[in-house]
């Protein structure tokens, strides 16, 4: 379709743009044959590409994408069908050869068992038999030991056998004794009774250094406890001190916000009652009804404010008109 002219103005005459791609190809083709024979225009006079001819040419190129686009397409599906018997082919393959490596993994499984079965027991072996070594060094070890300590106490036989001929000795003389069992009883526990009593008084002189230490620190700890509440009661006498004086200051100062907020609680009270009495008197003068509450000073001070900006709008209306007049009256 022609598009329609908007202007009367407009002097460019719009080609019409056919839809039919037979008569399109036509023209486009009558076009290039006109354009051999037309003579070499300047560069500004050369006729421009015909908008139908570019649609042939973007549709034939669009046919020839789709074309393109179907042989692909059938390629596609060929190829398809090719991987799709390869797949098949290789997934026949894979299941042979996961059927033999189940197989070779069951036989390499049994044979690894078998192994490890063997070098459990080699290992076993080789341990017990190493035990077994290392026990036969320490009784052998042992042996050794023993033969020293027998050489060990035949010597010290040898050395306190004159100990045993002086105890049997003093036994024949004294007549105290039966046996040399009796003496070493009696001196272990002659021995036995001085390490007590050693004990003992070691223990009481040490509890009676802890309980001076004790006393000392407890008579410290006291003089410290009776300084430090001497301390805090000149503390407590000077916060004392100074909070009586706080006291005293800020109920100066409480009585004196209170005479404050009597006076602006008087002010606010005239200034309500001023707007109140502007807001009936702007309501009076336009013949307006009140409508505002008493107590809404908000919006009495809206509307006075608004009453305020249309008086100076009307006062300038007044002195431009007049300034108006006066330079007329002048002229």
């Amino acid at each position: 379709m022609a598009p329609h002219v908007k202007n009367s103005k407009n002097l460019i005459h719009r080609a019409q743009i056919t839809t039919d791609p037979q008569k399109a190809i036509a023209e486009y083709f009558i076009s290039k044959a006109e354009g051999r024979n037309i003579k070499k225009l300047s560069e500004w006079d050369v006729a421009r590409i015909s908008p139908a001819a570019e649609l042939v040419k973007a549709r034939r190129e669009l046919d020839l994408a789709e074309n393109q686009l179907t042989e692909k397409q059938q390629e596609q599906v060929e190829k398809r069908k090719e991987m799709d018997k390869h797949w098949a082919e290789l997934r026949r393959k894979e299941l042979i050869f996961r059927q033999s490596f189940q197989k070779f993994n069951k036989f390499a499984k049994e044979n690894q068992e078998k192994r490890e079965r063997a070098e459990h027991k080699i290992a076993e072996e080789l341990l017990l038999q190493n035990k077994r070594r290392e026990e036969i060094r320490e009784m052998e070890a042992k042996l050794n030991d023993m033969k020293e300590i027998k050489k060990s106490m035949e010597k010290h036989v040898a050395d306190y056998g004159m100990y045993q001929e002086y105890l049997e000795r003093v036994i024949s003389e004294t007549g105290q004794f039966q046996s040399i069992s009796e003496i070493l009883t009696r001196y272990e526990c002659l021995t036995e009774a001085r390490k007590e009593l050693s004990e003992r008084q070691d223990e009481n002189l040490q509890a009676l250094e802890d309980a001076s230490t004790e006393m000392v620190r407890l008579t410290d700890d006291k003089a410290q406890k009776l300084i430090n509440l001497n301390n805090r009661l000149a503390d407590l006498q000077g916060r004392y001190d100074k909070a009586k004086v706080n006291a005293l200051r800020w109920e100066t100062a409480v009585q004196r916000i209170k005479e404050t907020t009597a006076a602006k609680h008087l002010e606010l009270t005239q200034v309500r009652a001023c707007c109140w009495n502007v807001y009936q008197q702007i309501c009076r003068r336009k013949g307006i009804p009140v409508e505002v509450d008493r107590d809404d000073v908000e919006r009495q001070l809206v509307h006075i404010k608004r009453t305020i900006l249309e008086l100076k709008r009307i006062v300038r209306v007044a002195r431009r008109k007049a300034q108006t007049e006066a330079k007329s009256k002048d002229a």
